[in-house]
């Protein structure tokens, strides 16, 4: 017998909570002391018993615990940075410019911007012959690169001060 009925263990249950009278207690020791493996499940469930008491009691809250809840309540909550208003201009400027620079890009208009900067070291001396340095770079892929910066900013503020007054609006709203 490796495992043990359900009824055997509802029994056990029952013997650790004390629901037994003298005799049917006594029985029970008998059969544990006689059985290896009641004595197992009995040592176990114990420990998961022990386990469940100390994880089922409840925290007392600190003493000034409803005082701060109660001064909370009387607070309103902090403003956002940028009022809807504010926030749809900056929305509107920010996909205007990157509809222009969308619209520049493709028509063609920063193709041919490669190129390099040069900086000119005003320092000679015998180990260093060359004092002219370039840095090359592509102007099409600067100028992607800020469209897409701007665009992303654009779904962040988009993000910030339309939609989530909006849904917090419509959170709040009671059916």
């Amino acid at each position: 017998m490796n495992n043990l009925s359900p009824a055997k263990e509802e029994e056990l249950l029952r013997y650790l909570d004390g629901e037994f009278d003298i005799s049917q207690r006594k029985i029970l020791e008998a059969e544990i002391q006689q059985s290896e493996l009641l004595k197992n499940k009995l040592e176990e469930l114990k420990l998961i018993q022990a386990h469940l008491t100390r994880k089922a009691t409840l925290e007392a809250p600190s003493k000034n615990f409803t005082q701060k809840v109660m001064e909370g309540l009387e607070m309103q909550p902090a403003r956002p940075l940028l009022s809807p208003r504010k926030g749809l201009l900056l929305l509107i400027g920010i996909l205007i410019a990157s509809g222009i620079s969308l619209m520049l890009l493709t028509n063609g208009v920063f193709d041919q911007t490669t190129t390099s900067l040069v900086l000119d070291a005003p320092v000679k001396n015998k180990w260093i012959e060359d004092t002219t340095f370039t840095i090359p770079f592509n102007g099409k892929i600067l100028v992607n690169g800020i469209l897409f910066l701007n665009l992303g900013l654009a779904l962040v503020l988009l993000d910030r001060t339309i939609l989530r007054p909006l849904f917090q609006k419509r959170a709040s709203f009671e059916f």
